[in-house]
């Protein structure tokens, strides 16, 4: 198998070895000399400049940008390096903020690394970056552990091993739904979302937060600049948590930027919030409610960033659309792409992740 990236790559994030504004078509990755096999990798997730990779034996690697520690080492990288210091743990779950990162252990226990300026790996406010992967600490009242997480801009969000949810970051625009009377300096570092229970997928985008739960509702909050949460955008922001969707069939939520998504388990994806090139997937009269992209179906895996999006289905095929300024939906140009395109044809794909702005696809 092999690892293919393109997009932006101005911090070296795609792991080819060199630094580029972009790469328009999809380029292998070298993991020759690298202990990471294509085939083992399960999981990647990328900030602003920099990459994390989970393989199935519970192992981080990790690429680009340092500036504030987030890659977990002392220093740059342009070659997947492995970070060392969680290797005593069979990692599970991993996701990147703007310049921080998180990870989740198999027994629960939660990671975090980068910066911290807003709080918003959930250390105290005494420490405003490291590069050394902390374990979170919370009390035994807040959870006993955790399954997931997901970083946005400034903010995180974790749902623990009794299906509530933390928050932890800044919360100016509601995206920690923490109440109306919320301020940013008077609340401690990590908190938990009150009369949220049954949380079985989170998602955190630049401003705002989504959450699903066991009976298929989706609950947002946070900036609505866009329709994002799925509703009117007459309503600037939310800072409790809203209903704005359900569906009996729903698996798990995404968010964008300033768009959302959600996959059913039968392979439909729906999208909503802002469409200004195309993250939505189809033409729309009413952007915020969220839709079905009719031309996708029996999709398998989807996958969301800031401002793009790619989805496999279950015969292996590669579909992109949104924001192509730096080549992320790989298409070998930079049009944005308004409408679900095959890409990688010919090539049996068996997963693909879209980054900040980057994108990868491992391919059989």
């Amino acid at each position: 198998m092999t690892l293919y990236a393109w997009g932006a790559n101005s911090y070296g994030q795609l792991g080819l070895g060199h630094k580029s504004e972009e790469e328009v078509s999809p380029r292998e990755v070298p993991l020759k000399g690298s202990e990471l096999r294509a085939e083992d990798i399960v999981s990647i997730a990328g900030g602003a400049g920099h990459t994390l990779i989970l393989s199935s034996t519970g192992l981080v690697y990790c690429c680009g940008w340092n500036s504030k520690g987030q890659l977990g080492l002392s220093d740059d990288t342009l070659k997947l390096t492995q970070i060392e210091i969680l290797k005593e743990f069979k990692i599970v779950e991993i996701s990147c903020g703007w310049d921080f990162s998180a990870a989740v252990s198999e027994c629960g226990k939660q990671f975090v690394w980068g910066n911290n300026q807003h709080t918003q790996l959930g250390l105290s406010k005494s420490i405003t970056c490291t590069g050394i992967p902390s374990r979170l600490q919370v009390s035994q009242k807040l959870a006993t552990g955790f399954k997931k997480v997901s970083c946005g801009l400034r903010h995180s969000a974790i749902i623990t091993k009794e299906g509530g949810l933390l928050v932890a970051g800044t919360g100016a625009k509601g995206q920690l739904g923490l109440g109306d009377n919320f301020d940013d300096n008077n609340y401690l570092s990590i908190t938990r979302v009150p009369d949220l229970e049954d949380v079985i997928s989170v998602a955190s985008g630049q401003h705002h937060t989504l959450a699903l739960r066991e009976n298929g509702t989706i609950l947002s909050w946070g900036e609505n600049k866009f329709g994002q949460l799925g509703v009117d955008p007459n309503v600037a922001n939310s800072f409790i948590p809203l209903e704005v969707f359900h569906h009996d069939g729903l698996e798990s939520v995404y968010a964008g930027w300033t768009h959302s998504a959600a996959l059913t388990k039968n392979g439909e994806v729906f999208t909503w919030g802002r469409d200004t090139y195309g993250q939505l997937g189809s033409e729309r009269d009413v952007p915020y409610k969220p839709e079905k992209i009719p031309t996708l179906s029996n999709i398998r895996q989807l996958s969301v960033g800031s401002e793009h999006n790619l989805a496999v289905s279950r015969d292996n095929k590669l579909y992109a659309w949104g924001w192509n300024e730096h080549g992320s939906c790989g298409t070998g140009d930079k049009k944005d792409v308004r409408i679900p395109i095959q890409i990688l044809k010919n090539k049996t794909v068996r997963c693909a992740y879209a980054c900040t702005g980057s994108s990868f696809a491992v391919i059989e």
